[in-house]
């Protein structure tokens, strides 16, 4: 599954607890326009051989393991690949050749790169640096820096008059509004967590989410 018809919703699963993961990955429905994200710290908690139980679950979705990658890039990419991922992400203060050595072993192994901007003051100088573009950046504020600054909408435009080829991803205590403020500054991908899986009703707020993309 290429992610050839934005916009799209990922579902960022930044879950610790594997009843709860189960109970939230069977109240998602399995739709296209959804991509599945194991987060960072379900990946630590329980190993890369997580994505095996999302996938038991939805066995056709786009999967997507949060790795946050900084050093072996091409290992770390075989490895989440060796998993049936269909993302990695890598995270864009890696050095370049981390990157560089990540975005080859992906194209290899039919696997695409998200390349998370976190803390990345110019995402577009770093795009020229590299010899091709990753197929999706992630413009992504950390919850640790939630109400100190708002999102950069103006650099989503830059990044994609840049290069076409590539996908805009927004990240970062996103709700319905900010979700539609992305979507209108030219994001394809709306990354929510907890306003999905902390939901007292999590098939409304996919539901709500999705009727976004629309």
């Amino acid at each position: 599954m290429k992610l050839i018809s934005p916009p799209y919703l990922q579902i960022a699963l930044d879950l610790i607890d594997k009843d709860e993961l189960k109970r939230i990955l069977s109240e998602i429905p399995s739709v296209n326009k959804i991509l599945i994200e194991a987060g960072t710290p379900l990946i630590k908690k329980f190993g890369i051989s997580i994505l095996k139980e999302i996938l038991q679950i939805h066995p056709d979705s786009y999967i997507i393991a949060d790795m946050k990658t900084l050093d072996v890039g091409r290992l770390e990419v075989q490895i989440a690949a060796e998993e049936k991922t269909k993302a990695v992400t890598i995270s864009a203060l890696s050095s370049n050749e981390t990157i560089e050595s990540s975005l080859e072993e992906a194209k290899k192994r039919n696997v695409d790169i998200i390349l998370d901007l976190m803390n990345v003051d110019d995402p577009l100088e770093l795009l020229k640096q590299l010899s091709r573009v990753p197929e999706i950046v992630l413009f992504h504020r950390g919850i640790d820096q939630e109400g100190q600054f708002e999102h950069s909408w103006e650099k989503i435009k830059m990044v994609k008059q840049y290069s076409h080829d590539l996908l805009v991803a927004v990240a970062g205590g996103l709700n319905l509004q900010t979700s539609l403020q992305a979507l209108k500054n030219g994001a394809d991908i709306i990354v929510i967590g907890r306003a999905i899986t902390a939901a007292a009703n999590i098939d409304i707020a996919v539901q709500d989410f999705l009727d976004l993309l629309k």
